[in-house]
């Protein structure tokens, strides 16, 4: 009888005594402590099956309204950080033993789930502030650029966590959407003021292969630089050619500067190219057409991009 009894405690639940909307667990164990661990633990999966609904109709509303939405691609964070950091803090509202088991039920309010959800936007927004002052108070465009990257992490989080709390009908005390939105217009009006201007040394057939490579993944303008502008500094040597192991061999030395458009020189960027041939004019040519497809262009690219406002 006494082990039949303890069997029906481990396959079968007790009536829930959780009021209505309050999360639940249930454990059963040998001893009381076993029980609660797990009684906690499985409230604290009914908090994350929660997030997850939440991240998942969020997902859906994005892609059905056509639109990229700042919470895409968080899905398996927000997932990671649903713990329930103050599960111990559910209120046991059943602790039954039948044989030589025990069964505990505990419940908590959405109230109190959401203390450790709004915890975490309070960091977000500490550091959301911080990451916003540096955006409207720097000139420094890679700076600039960071902070503003920042901000929009910080913020998708911290609404991430929002879309879970209005869900449970939590608010919170904090102004990150104020902080976000004014940043936001203030890079906004960088952008429109920005632009990147093509400054070579002087003009040579390498300096318009140079901005030609460059000018076709990045919006480069051949205009004076002024203002809050970018100056794309060229600068090139003429080609040397001599004459090493029996070839005619050319070597191009180039360099591009960013600079800020009263001369403040932000980074540097150098290479070179090389062509040889037995003929001195298809090593000249050689060396051309070695500079066009020159694997450091993907590289130079992908660092004026860091420099260079980036709008939507």
């Amino acid at each position: 009888m006494l082990m039949g009894c303890a069997s029906t405690v481990q396959q079968v639940e007790p009536t829930a005594e959780c009021l209505s909307g309050e999360f639940r667990g249930f454990g059963v164990g040998e001893k009381e402590s076993e029980a609660l661990a797990e009684a906690r633990s499985a409230l604290a999966g009914q908090v994350s099956s929660s997030v997850n609904v939440t991240i998942e109709r969020i997902v859906s509303q994005q892609i059905s309204n056509g639109k990229e939405n700042l919470n895409k691609g968080y899905k398996s964070r927000t997932t990671i950080e649903s713990a329930l950091p103050n599960a111990h803090d559910a209120r046991i509202v059943r602790n039954k033993r039948n044989g030589n088991k025990i069964g505990i039920t505990v419940c908590m309010t959405k109230a109190d789930a959401a203390k450790g959800f709004l915890e975490r936007q309070r960091l977000m927004a500490d550091s959301l502030e911080l990451a916003s002052s540096t955006e409207l108070n720097t000139e420094h465009p890679k700076q600039k650029n960071e902070a503003w990257q920042k901000t929009q992490m910080l913020y998708s989080d911290f609404m991430r966590i929002q879309h879970l709390l209005d869900g449970w009908e939590v608010k919170n005390p904090y102004m990150a959407s104020d902080i976000y939105f004014k940043t936001r217009e203030d890079y906004k009006n960088y952008c429109q003021t920005v632009k990147l201007h093509w400054n070579p040394e002087r003009e040579t057939l390498y300096s318009e292969i140079a901005f030609s490579k460059l000018s076709g993944s990045i919006k480069i303008e051949k205009s004076p630089c002024n203002g809050r502008g970018i100056s794309l500094a060229y600068k090139g040597s003429e080609p040397e050619c001599s004459v090493k192991f029996g070839l005619n061999t050319c070597t191009y030395a180039h360099s591009l500067s960013l600079n800020a458009c009263d001369g403040t020189e932000y980074t540097q960027l150098k290479n070179d190219a090389m062509g040889a041939h037995q003929k001195p004019d298809f090593a000249k040519e050689k060396l051309q057409s070695n500079f066009k497809s020159a694997e450091f262009w993907n590289q130079w690219i992908k660092e004026i991009k860091q420099w260079s406002p980036q709008c939507e």
